[in-house]
Parts: structure tokens; sequence; C-alpha cells
């Protein structure tokens, strides 16, 4: 049993790009994730614009032990944009895929003035060797598509260069009954 946990463990350090854990508990880490975007704008009402698409990148983690990276990162999302106040609102899903194919699946939230959005980063499920995976993070994003979305019309594809989505703090644990 506590062979399986290690290597479990190891599994998901692996993935995210940490160091082998090796006791039982939460265990915790930074991540950056530079990602590109594509997605559709909306024109909802005279003062709102509504993106409507998926971010993705690589994750790059940040441990005690230096930095790696590990893990391919997709974010189906949707965010608000209030051309009124220059405030947004987003949500979404994260999968968070290991080379061998196995899964970390995430819910998020963020809310905020235009160019960015502060909120929360919450592991939801695993597949594979991360069933059972569960944690935390608050998280910041930093994104243009403010700037590029205002003056496009309702229904065009915007492809967003890039942005950046940081975890400054992703408290995790795995399963203990695998």
């Amino acid at each position: 049993m506590m062979a399986t946990k290690y290597l479990r463990c190891a599994a998901l350090s692996a993935l995210l790009g940490l160091s082998l854990v090796t006791q039982a508990g939460a265990d915790s880490l930074s991540a950056v994730i530079p990602w590109d975007g594509e997605g559709r704008v909306f024109r909802v009402s005279s003062e709102k614009v509504l993106f409507l698409g998926a971010f993705e990148g690589i994750i790059y983690v940040e441990t005690n032990e230096g930095a790696l990276d590990e893990g391919f990162v997709r974010c189906p999302v949707t965010q608000e944009l209030s051309l009124a106040d220059q405030t947004t609102s987003a949500s979404g899903y994260c999968m968070i895929t290991a080379s061998g194919g196995d899964s970390v699946y995430a819910e998020w939230t963020c809310a905020g003035e235009v160019g960015g959005c502060r909120g929360d980063f919450n592991l939801t499920s695993g597949t594979g060797r991360f069933e059972g995976v569960s944690g935390n993070s608050k998280l910041i994003v930093r994104s243009p598509l403010h700037a590029l979305s205002v003056n496009l019309a309702s229904g065009s594809v915007l492809r967003v260069a890039s942005g950046i989505a940081m975890l400054p703090e992703l408290r995790y644990k795995l399963s203990q009954t695998r």
C-alpha cells in the first residue's frame, strides 16, 4: 500500500515537474503556464463582450529543488469583458496531461480589471495514476484579450498570441485509496 502511494506521488511529481514526494498528506508547488488562445468574441450588449474559446500551453513548475517542465495544459474558457467599467470575469476548466496519457482535471474562476484577473484554481479529479487527486491554489491571469477584442465584429475569431497564468502556491494531495 505504501509502495503504491509512493509510486502515485512519483507519477504526479513527474506530471507536474515535482521532486519525489515520500510523505503522506499535502504538498505544494508554484507553477506558470504561458498560453496561446483561440476563440470567438461576441458583443452581447452595448457594454459587454463575451469570449468563448480555449487556451493551451506547457506548465512550468518551481519547487524547492529547482525548475522543471512537464505536462500539456488545455483550458476551455468563458470570459466577460465590461466596456463600461473596464472589469472582467472568467471561468473554465483545465486538463493537464502527462506524456503517458494520464490527466489531472481542474476548475477555475477569476475576476478583476481588464488585462488580468485573480481567483481560484481547484484540482477536481484525475485519471489513471492520478485518480483521486485534489488541491487548490490562488490564480493570477494576465491577458491581452480586451485590447484585441474591443473593435472586432460580433462572432469574429480571435487568436491571442500570448498570455500567462500563475499558480503561486498549488497545494495538492493524492488519494490514499489506490
